[in-house]
């Protein structure tokens, strides 16, 4: 009888042993305290009931840990290329790492948002909601959701749709008549749309998830077709003897929006939405030059007039676009004294949705006062603008903020060469360049600057030039901000390519029309 006992308490102890170690190593690898500043963290309710309806103006906070983070690595900080869709406005949100693996963020929101945070080379999708909080845990090849969004966000990680092919895009302008890729594009359209049904069927995907991937697939392959489109006239000059680019578009080319609900809100949670706006308000669907050629006559009226007459309603998608061209017209006109009454009564009139009608209030009393002179706020990242500057204060300065893979960038300042040859060593204002050593690397950056006479440049850390982002608000480069002599930021979304008008408007004593002769 011992012997039988002894045998079953061995029996008990290694059983017991198994079951410790087959524990989730997730739990095992973080640390007791982060563990339960976790918990707190994704605990916290910010309201008791939740928030009826999809426009809600509140932060989403994100709370993490990174295991066996290092804190001696290159990088203490990550971003989220975040942004307001409805008004163009970019609003980058940088994710501070501390030393112990710890991270997190607030960043303003205005609806529910699919986005990524970006940790050096690493891309981590999230799906959050205002007044939120979501928990992410980062292992090797692991990444745990916590907290009241972590349902969608594991069903949401759980499905990844294929993209259209933009390897070939360029091949697919000069090869396939347009009909002929819209019918393609169709056809891969649908067979994504019935693969990703299928599998989140067998998942048992909850509906408003089957929505957002079903959204996030319509508005990849809506872009795509948009964008077959919207460089032909490029393609065209770069070779005027392809038949395929001397076809015209089709008529119902654009008729494949058709297979999108526009009223639907959800849209605008995808990251993709950004892109897919942009496409429709630069597109023939959108008749812009309505706006312009009635600046002063019922111009939102006559353009919806246009649009209903090959459409059947007006919807959400088409107001947005409304309102960023309003909101792109009050950038263009600032100090230009236009009251733009007439524009803000028939957006008014035409616009359904009240959210939007007071994002234009908004930015209407921003247009109001005015792109006033600021100073920069006592942060970190302000002291390692300040340092940047400071050397060269006394001048009007005009930071541009470029990158070694950034195309763009690099035309503006080759293409300014000779212009920053002739006023070399003036008195009155000059250039500072700043990229970072992430993107830009040592010996390009050295052969690079030295061929184009960048006296005032600056390689600085990744980190520093995440944090810069933040500061001036800005997802893309090139970007330029102006600084006033006193180290005031004048202008932080100058436009470089009016140099002359700009500094007229804002320095009129200095800079009158006759200084540049």
């Amino acid at each position: 009888m011992k012997y039988f006992n002894l045998l079953a308490l061995i029996f008990l102890v290694l059983i017991t042993k198994a079951q410790t170690t087959d524990q989730p190593k997730a739990d095992a690898s973080v640390p007791m305290y982060v563990q339960k500043w976790l918990t707190e963290k994704t605990a916290f309710k910010k309201r008791k009931a939740i928030q009826k309806g999809f426009f809600l103006r509140d932060s989403i906070k994100i709370v993490g840990y990174i295991k066996g983070y290092d804190k001696n690595a290159k990088y203490s900080s990550g971003i989220i290329y975040h942004g307001n869709n409805i008004t163009r406005e970019d609003l980058p949100t940088i994710v501070r790492i501390y030393k112990d693996g710890r991270f997190e963020c607030g960043l303003p929101a205005i609806h529910p948002m699919s986005s990524s945070i970006h940790f050096n080379d690493q891309s981590i999708k999230f799906y959050a909601e205002p007044g939120t909080t979501t928990g992410i845990i980062l292992g090797d090849k692991t990444t745990e959701y916590l907290g009241v969004n972590k349902a969608i966000n594991d069903q949401l990680a759980a499905i990844e749709p294929p993209r259209p092919d933009y390897n070939n895009l360029d091949e697919y302008r000069k090869t396939q008549t347009p009909n002929d890729f819209k019918q393609a594009q169709l056809r891969n359209w649908e067979s994504t749309r019935e693969k990703v049904d299928s599998t989140m069927e067998v998942k048992q995907t909850s509906e408003r998830v089957r929505k957002l991937v079903a959204n996030q697939v319509d508005l990849t392959y809506a872009v795509y077709l948009f964008d077959y489109e919207m460089s032909r006239t490029y393609y065209q000059k770069q070779a005027p003897d392809n038949e395929i680019l001397k076809l015209p578009m089709p008529e119902n080319y654009f008729d494949f929006l058709s297979k999108i609900d526009l009223d639907d809100q959800l849209l605008l949670v995808s990251n993709d939405f950004s892109t897919f706006v942009n496409r429709f308000e630069f597109s023939p669907v959108f008749e812009r030059k309505i706006l312009f050629q009635n600046q002063k006559t019922n111009g939102f009226l006559k353009l919806d007039s246009a649009y209903l007459s090959k459409n059947k309603k007006v919807n959400l998608v088409y107001d947005i676009a409304k309102l960023r061209s309003l909101t792109s017209d009050f950038k263009f006109y600032e100090y230009k004294k236009r009251s733009f009454a007439q524009e803000t009564t028939d957006l008014l009139k035409t616009v359904q949705e009240p959210f939007l009608l007071r994002e234009m209030d908004r930015m209407y009393d921003k247009y109001k006062i005015g792109n006033v002179a600021y100073d920069l706020p006592n942060t970190t990242a302000a002291a390692v603008f300040k340092k940047i500057i400071n050397p060269i204060k006394g001048k009007v300065l005009i930071v541009d903020f470029w990158a070694e893979n950034c195309g763009p960038c690099r035309a503006g300042i080759e293409s300014s060469l000779e212009f920053r040859k002739k006023y070399k060593d003036n008195p009155d204002f000059d250039f500072v360049y700043v990229t970072d050593s992430e993107n830009t690397g040592a010996a390009f950056y050295d052969d690079y600057i030295k061929k184009n006479l960048m006296l005032n440049t600056h390689r600085i850390t990744a980190d520093e030039y995440l944090a810069l982002r933040e500061l001036f608000r800005f997802n893309g480069i090139p970007r330029y901000v102006l600084v006033t002599e006193e180290g005031k930021i004048q202008d932080d979304n100058f436009a470089s390519y009016n140099m002359k008008s700009e500094f007229q408007k804002y320095f009129p004593g200095k800079f009158p029309i006759d200084y540049w002769k």
